[in-house]
């Protein structure tokens, strides 16, 4: 039942393809590899953490190969909503390299 919730609380785009980017966070030029979401987004108010699971696939069967959670955070009602900030490094060097997301320049 829990599960069910979640998936219900989740909007957007919840899959993704693997994109090999340069990491802009490591000290020498170094491509990683990075799962990208940039419109997905929580319906309901509350105090999250999503739970990301990988897949390999090989001729035509998938298999597991790992799984995370990410950090808790904070999805605001509308009313209470303390406004956006700007888009992060990290958002900013992926955009740079092609990869179709929004970069926001200034805070409103």
């Amino acid at each position: 039942e829990e599960v069910a919730k979640a998936d219900r609380a989740l909007t957007g785009t919840v899959l993704s393809s693997l994109y090999l980017l340069d990491d802009p966070v490591a000290s020498q030029s170094f491509r990683g590899a990075f799962f990208v979401f940039p419109d997905m987004s929580v319906r309901s108010e509350g105090l999250y953490r999503i739970h990301f699971t990988v897949f390999g696939i090989r001729d035509e069967s998938a298999f597991y190969l790992a799984s995370c959670r990410s950090s808790n955070f904070q999805v605001y009602s509308a009313k209470r909503f303390p406004g956006m900030s700007n888009s992060t490094d990290l958002s900013r060097a992926f955009a740079e390299q092609g990869l179709k997301i929004r970069i926001r320049k200034e805070v409103r």
